[in-house]
């Protein structure tokens, strides 16, 4: 694999970075905080987004008012070339491959589609372990044999054989559960012949019942069958006598209620043509009276339509009268508004021109009061004077100052206190070897005695003590320093108050001078003057209006008052016609009227008392005929039920001769008898027909289940030879994992011991890598003699565990083609990093891509290409570098 170019936006400090990578070392330098480790974060979250690296979040990778984090990466592998592209924000990917002439898509574009086909090109385990040589690996190299071995591990690919050989156990396993599961079904299906024997005699004695119960449902059929129809014609015999019996109660009941019926019309027949002679009577009396009656009603329509008439006319002249005087009194009134009108026109002149000569005053007035308005809201809200904003202008730039210092001190205090840790876990190991130790001293090789013990552990446990004091002055300063900065971000959150502030004292300014132009005392009493002159004349206008609405009603009024006096001569001359009509009647007034209408009063109540007479009597008349010709139908009908009765009496005779309800009652039983004992039959036959059937597949299933018995007898023999086999494909991998460990940890000492050398000028002869179980113990060769981690100083420490990772990769150097080194300079001293280049130009020369991140400048004389990274206004910048320069 090769890595081509890097494209990043909005990743962490970076907005738009491209980056272009060749064969050989590429190096990326840079101060601490650059932004160059984030490189390798973006080409790790590019390949393998999002499932790896697992620490990182969306919302911690996103730049401060960044928009979308995106990254593309482009690489070859095995000569094909490939494009992967991710926006993180939105949830975007998509991987190309290059075919010779265009790009064509490799997956489904989705993350998921691309992270699994990354994983199948390149794992990521292979990518980490063997590619990548991450910040702090070193430390774990040098921490224990236990932590050594599990680096080791991870990048040799030894766990692959070691989840093998455990997969394999579990293999084994499920096979020795499956051979125990098989040998108890074997086991449970031993008297599988014994129950198909049991179960063919049950279906021989189900069959035999069969035989024997068929022929005996057929006889019982036909038996019923002949008692069912013998029953059946008494049925019917009994239902139709049932029939008759209340057919002739039906009858004998109508026969009662038409003799009732028949009763009831004569005696209101007797009734009816006594009425009739009653009524005959009182038409006679009704013709007498109608004469007087009909006079009576014409006078009395007469006196209340004189009387409703003469009130509603005299009442309707006496209101025009009122009217017309009214209106009179009006007319008088109107002819005085019209002097009023030529007054309010004159006054609304002169009112008009002063208005015109005010209003450029006016609003100059509403203007300046506008600009005091906006200058009382804008001081309200300044808080600051001109001076304290210069001097907290001057705070929050000399806050910005010390905040650089004080985060470039912190950075220093981490990388001291890193190394005064490291030397912390060296020393505390070597006083456990010192202590430990016996014969021969383990840190210079002279004979242990318990005094050279003491002094030696003395001086490392003062050594000890005054590095835990410089820890506690630089945790102590740490606190301070933030304590610092916690105040310094307070003073800073001013700042956009301070904008805001400064912006409204400009504003404030600004109207103060615009204010300067008016004369607000002189343009305020124009402007209360101009508002009188308004209130007069719309009060002026309202009047003119009002009197000028007045005036339009002259006319209208002359033409009402005219219009009513002749609706008054109207009314008068319908009250004279009212009294001649009273005159040709015969009457000289209403008190004579009223005498006559009395006087016929009685005989007009009684005619109407008699008005209905005649009505009655046809009615009655009617009513007499009728019940007539009800009483010869009544008499029809009660002849006519007689004849149907007689002849049920004498077809119920004839059905009660042939009916016996004592051999009805045996029909029953013996059809009951005969039903429950055909029921029985059948019941045994279905029962023993289930039995059979059941029997049948009981035996059918037993008879699989031996078959089956004998397929896993089968089974068992080939789990068997399989439990062997897998057995004996562990053994195999255990010894092909040791011998491979083994071989690979030689090779890596003989690489390991040649750039130790190299970097401590060939003090010592070599190292040594001894494998234990879950142990790898590291050595280095002194004249001659071994000696533990213990004997090395902190810088030589360092150095051997960064040669014994170089190794590592080097090992696997004919497997890969790029290689990743994160800062591999720390705590080392000049000599020794100038050593490195060297091993650098010797060893990393074998791999075809090496990318090293570093903010040493002496790297660079091994390097065939240099990336600078820069970090400008809060963004990193990245530039290549020109060798030699």
């Amino acid at each position: 694999m090769k890595i081509e170019k890097l494209i990043i936006k909005d990743f962490r400090s970076h907005g738009l970075t491209k980056v272009n990578f060749t064969s050989g070392i590429n190096l990326i330098i840079g101060q601490n905080g650059s932004g160059k480790s984030s490189l390798l974060d973006a080409l790790l979250v590019g390949l393998y987004w999002p499932s790896k690296p697992k620490d990182l979040r969306k919302e911690d990778i996103l730049r401060v008012d960044g928009k979308s984090t995106e990254i593309t990466v482009f690489f070859e592998k095995d000569g094909v070339k490939y494009q992967l592209h991710r926006n993180i924000t939105r949830g975007m990917a998509f991987a190309k491959y290059h075919d010779g002439s265009s790009w064509k898509h490799a997956t489904e574009t989705s993350q998921k589609a691309v992270r699994d086909w990354m994983e199948k090109l390149v794992p990521y385990d292979v990518f980490l372990n063997a590619i990548y040589i991450r910040q702090g690996e070193i430390d774990a190299i040098l921490e224990s044999d236990e932590s050594r071995e599990k680096v080791v591990r991870q990048v040799l690919g030894l766990d692959r054989y070691e989840n093998a050989y455990k997969n394999l156990l579990e293999v084994r396993k499920e096979i020795e559960r499956r051979i125990k599961s098989t040998e108890d079904y074997l086991k449970s299906t031993e008297n599988l012949d014994e129950l198909i024997g049991e179960m063919e005699k049950e279906l021989s004695n189900a069959l035999k019942e069969i035989n024997k119960l068929s022929p005996q449902i057929p006889k019982l059929e036909r038996e019923l069958g002949r008692v069912e129809k013998k029953l059946r014609e008494l049925d019917g015999l009994e239902k139709e006598i049932n029939s008759l019996r209340l057919k002739v109660k039906e009858r004998e009941g109508n026969r009662k209620r038409l003799e009732t019926k028949l009763e009831g019309i004569e005696k209101r027949i007797a009734e009816s043509e006594e009425r009739l002679r009653e009524l005959e009577e009182r038409v006679k009396e009704f013709r007498g009276l109608k004469e007087k009656a009909e006079l009576y009603l014409k006078l009395s329509n007469f006196r209340k339509r004189y009387a409703d008439e003469k009130a509603r006319n005299e009442k309707l002249a006496e209101n025009y009268r009122a009217q017309i005087s009214a209106i009179g009194e009006r007319l008088t009134e109107l002819s005085e508004l019209e002097k009023r009108l030529r007054e309010l026109e004159k006054e609304r002149g002169k009112l008009e021109r002063k208005l015109k000569r005010l209003e450029k005053d006016a609003r100059a007035y509403e203007d300046a009061r506008s600009i005091l308005s906006q200058l009382e809201g804008l001081k309200k809200r300044l808080k600051l004077s001109r001076e304290d904003i210069e001097k907290l202008s001057k705070e929050i730039e000399d806050a910005k100052r010390r905040k650089e210092e004080i985060q470039a001190e912190l950075n220093g205090i981490n990388e001291e206190r890193g190394g005064l840790k490291n030397l912390v876990r060296e020393r505390n190991k070597a006083i456990t070897e010192l202590k430990k130790a016996k014969g021969k001293c383990p840190v210079c090789g002279r004979k242990m005695t318990e005094k050279h013990r003491r002094e030696i552990i003395e001086k490392y446990q003062a050594e000890l003590k005054e590095v835990s004091l410089s820890l506690r002055e630089l945790d102590e300063r740490e606190r301070e320093l933030k304590s610092e900065l916690a105040k310094i971000d307070e003073i800073l959150k001013g700042e956009r108050e301070l904008i805001r502030q400064r912006e409204l004292l400009d504003q404030i300014a600004g109207l103060e001078e615009r204010l300067k132009e008016f004369d607000l005392e002189k343009l305020g009493k124009k402007a209360e003057e101009y508002e009188g002159a308004k209130k007069e004349l719309s009060r002026l206008e309202g009047e003119l209006e009002s009197t000028k609405a007045e005036l339009e009603k002259t006319k209208a009024l002359e033409k009402k008052r005219a219009l009513l006096e002749g609706k008054l001569k109207s009314i008068e001359e319908k009250l004279r016609k009212l009294d001649g009509e009273l005159k040709e009647m015969g009457f000289s007034g209403l008190e004579e009227l009223d005498g006559k209408l009395a006087e016929l009063e009685p005989s007009y109540k009684r005619y109407l008392e008699l008005k209905n007479s005649e009505k009655e009597f046809e009615r009655e008349k009617k009513n007499l005929e009728r019940l007539r010709l009800e009483l010869e139908e009544v008499k029809r009908g009660l002849d006519a039920e007689n004849r149907a009765l007689n002849a049920l009496m004498d077809e119920l005779a004839e059905k009660e001769k042939l009916y016996s309800r004592e051999e009805h009652e045996k029909a029953r039983e013996a059809f009951a008898s005969l039903r429950e004992e055909l029921a029985r039959k059948r019941a045994q036959l279905e029962a023993q027909e289930k039995k059979r059937d059941e029997t049948m597949e009981n035996l059918r299933k037993l008879k699989e289940e031996k078959e089956r018995r004998k397929e896993k007898a089968k089974e068992l023999e080939e789990l068997e030879k399989a439990r062997e086999r897998v057995q004996a494909l562990r053994e195999k991998v255990r010894r092909y994992k040791a011998m491979l460990k083994e071989g690979a940890l030689a090779k890596v000492g003989e690489i390991a011991s040649e750039i130790f050398e190299e970097l401590t000028e060939e003090k010592y002869s070599g190292v040594t890598v001894k494998a234990e179980e879950n142990k790898i113990r590291l050595g280095v060769l002194y004249n001659g003699r071994e000696y533990g981690l213990g004997f090395l100083s902190g810088g030589e420490r360092i150095a051997l565990g960064l040669a014994f990772r170089l190794a590592l990769s080097l090992y696997l150097a004919g497997e890969i083609s790029l290689l990743i080194l994160d800062e591999p300079t720390p705590y080392l001293d000049d000599e020794r990093r100038r050593r490195l280049v060297d091993i650098m130009q010797r060893y990393l020369r074998k791999i075809p891509q090496v990318i090293v991140v570093s903010h040493d400048e002496e790297l660079k004389d091994a390097a065939d290409r240099v990336i600078r990274v820069s970090l400008e206004n809060g963004v990193s910048v990245v530039k290549e570098v020109e060798l030699g320069v």
